[in-house]
């Protein structure tokens, strides 16, 4: 699916496949390293264990996985942004340094709510990184639970009604 409106000017998003691995978890390590310090305070110890199944492999099979749907978007052959929906979850949804605050995050998080509309979700969940929790909230996502501790990591559980 390609989604004209919703992306800044010369990013497009598409569907990706297990292919698109080795991009995505490019795209998932260093939005992490770079963009989330607010998370991961610079601490290797934290950052080690947060990166650790960032993996092309555990991409591939997370893509693979049943139930599962990722997008990719793109600046020319350039991938600038990945998101991973799993079933009623959103389970990534990063973007690249030079690509924050343009619109890029905004249309794949637009993709995955059109998705879970398409397959008759009613709402759909994350777990937000102190980093990305005003995101979500400006897109209508609210705190949905107790917030998580792992790591050294911090997540928000948040939902959407659709």
């Amino acid at each position: 699916m390609i989604s004209l409106g919703a992306v800044p000017h010369g990013t497009h998003t598409i569907t990706v496949g297990a292919t698109a691995a080795q991009a995505a978890c490019t795209v998932v390590r260093q939005s992490i390293t770079h963009c989330c310090a607010l998370d991961h305070h610079n601490d290797t110890t934290i950052l080690t264990a947060w990166l650790a199944n960032k993996t092309p492999e555990n991409l591939a099979v997370w893509i693979s996985a049943p139930g599962a749907m990722a997008w990719g978007a793109y600046r020319g052959d350039t991938m600038v942004g990945f998101a991973l929906l799993a079933r009623s979850t959103l389970a990534l949804c990063y973007v690249v340094p030079e690509a924050l605050h343009q619109g890029v995050g905004r249309a794949l998080l637009l993709e995955a709510e059109a998705q879970s509309r398409t397959w008759g979700l009613v709402a759909l969940g994350l777990e937000s990184t102190r980093t990305a929790e005003d995101f979500y909230r400006r897109h209508g996502y609210e705190p949905d639970g107790a917030l998580q501790a792992w790591a050294g990591l911090q997540a928000q559980p948040m939902r959407k009604v659709l």
